[in-house]
């Protein structure tokens, strides 16, 4: 809620610049479903807001003999400045988003896990890992469409582009204070685990889907 509410803000505040261009909505990633706002500013340029979200999977499964519940959950607001170098459609996109996206592991009670090089039973353990994308997130990327003209209805539109950051990643778990491992074996993993999420440091985003001006 405000993530939406923020770019509601912001589309008032174009709204305030000059005439309104079009509505659009489409499908995606990470988020699922797109619904904006698109203004042109001039022949060279124009502003955007847009909610994209409705990605929320979970799944049970068993990796290496033990039992694991994941989820992953995706939902980002932006604000966008689009610039048409060349007069057509194509365009150069830069912006902000603000983003609810995260994964969850659940490790419980069965089989063996690896941890720092060390087997370990996981019978009557658990173990939970969440992987989070920064709440707010600079965005570059290129695009299609919500150029300035004076036709109206329907049209197409497409993006695609990169969130700039990286990854965090928190533990918990009962292995260390049922004395299986040591605090130091866990502080272990979770680095070579942000090391791994750290080679990361974008997101890619990717939408496309149909325009209405008015």
């Amino acid at each position: 809620m405000k993530h939406k509410l923020l770019v509601l803000a912001a589309l008032a505040a174009f709204g305030g610049a000059a005439q309104a261009q079009d509505v659009y909505g489409g499908v995606g990633l990470p988020g699922l479903v797109t619904l904006g706002y698109a203004q042109s500013m001039g022949p060279s340029w124009g502003l955007r807001g847009e909610y994209a979200g409705g990605l929320n999977v979970s799944k049970d499964g068993v990796q290496d003999g033990v039992n694991v519940t994941g989820s992953f959950k995706a939902n980002r607001a932006g604000v966008f400045a689009d610039w048409y170098p060349f007069g057509g459609g194509f365009r150069l996109v830069g912006g902000l988003t603000m983003n609810n996206i995260e994964a969850d592991l659940n490790a419980v009670g069965a089989g063996n896990a690896t941890i720092n090089n060390k087997v370990v039973s996981m019978v009557g353990e658990n173990m939970r890992v969440n992987i989070k994308f920064p709440s707010t997130t600079p965005y570059i990327g290129i695009g299609y469409g919500h150029q300035s003209s004076k036709d109206k209805g329907l049209g197409f539109y497409a993006d695609l582009g990169f969130m700039l950051g990286k990854f965090d990643t928190t533990t918990t778990t009962s292995l260390v204070s049922n004395g299986k491992i040591t605090q130091t074996d866990m502080d272990a993993q979770i680095q070579t685990m942000r090391s791994s999420l750290n080679s990361l440091s974008v997101l890619p985003s990717a939408s496309l889907g149909l325009t209405y001006r008015y």
